[in-house]
């Protein structure tokens, strides 16, 4: 008997204009987040198109780059890396002291004495012929 009067009194309570008019709202609210998740999703997805448009122009660019590089020289940059590295191990050091008088003067990969006193100095410049440093 007890449980007849509860679902009467649950029927009565659904059919109620004021439940009625709170299923309508939550079911236009519900339609309004859907409409903006929507809206919110095409704008993203027509960003990402503009955002792959600029990396394949991006890759073209470096494409281009690379097929120049590749007609005026035989050798890749990796190899041009390396023979950059070379050069800068034979250039001559010279090091001098505060009062700008000469300390030591040759190759740091040959000579100890120079690799020692470049670790110890200021790099001051570096020309076609030498690198510069001093003591202070």
């Amino acid at each position: 008997m007890k449980n007849l009067r509860t679902k009467n009194q649950n029927n009565k309570v659904m059919k109620s204009s004021k439940v009625r008019t709170q299923k309508n709202l939550s079911a236009v609210i519900a339609l309004a987040l859907a409409l903006v998740t929507l809206f919110q999703a095409s704008f993203v997805s027509s960003n990402e198109t503009s955002d792959n448009n600029v990396t394949i122009m991006e890759a073209e660019l470096v494409a281009e780059i690379e097929m120049m590089l590749s007609e005026n020289e035989d050798t890749s940059i990796i190899d041009e890396v390396y023979m950059e590295i070379e050069n800068e191990n034979i250039a001559t050091v010279k090091v001098f002291d505060t009062n700008n008088e000469l300390i030591a003067e040759g190759n740091p990969s040959e000579n100890e004495e120079v690799r020692k006193l470049v670790n110890q100095a200021d790099f001051l410049l570096q020309s076609t012929e030498a690198r510069y440093f001093r003591i202070g």
